[in-house]
């Protein structure tokens, strides 16, 4: 299935909406990646590296060749296939966000309970503010069952 996510990046650098309310992620913040399961959004905070590379990538000028399966996530030429993230409810979620009708959204968030400066890529059902963010370029991505 292909899908089109509406992506945005803030007016400012650095600076984001919260994510909101959110499920906790039982020892997310000793793992590599925490997820962060909302109403109407998933987020993801990686490690510093990987964030780098991952928002340069999902939220820069060029549009990424993007792939969300049930035991890989393939970005341009790189494969994500770790178990012990690909097996978690927080990927669970995001892939029904992803396969479900209506609109996507990617954006940066943040929340007061991680470390300053920590940033969260969000997909969400609901547009991000539009006083703090402007739309980019949509992404279009493949959702495979």
């Amino acid at each position: 299935m292909e899908k089109t996510i509406r992506r945005y990046s803030a007016y400012i650098p650095r600076w984001c909406q919260a994510f909101g309310d959110h499920a906790p992620d039982p020892g997310g913040e000793g793992r590599a990646v925490e997820w962060l399961v909302g109403a109407d959004a998933v987020g993801v905070v990686v490690l510093p590296d990987i964030r780098r590379m991952l928002t340069h990538e999902l939220l820069g000028a060029q549009e990424p060749a993007l792939e969300v399966g049930e035991r890989l996530v393939r970005l341009n030429r790189r494969t994500f296939d770790q178990r012990n993230v690909l097996g978690h409810p927080g990927y669970a979620a995001l892939r029904e966000l992803l396969l479900g009708a209506g609109e996507a959204h990617m954006y940066l968030t943040y929340h007061l309970i991680h470390p300053p400066g920590t940033r969260i890529i969000t997909i969400s059902r609901k547009a991000p503010l539009p006083l703090l963010y402007k739309e980019m370029a949509p992404l279009q991505i493949t959702v495979s069952e």
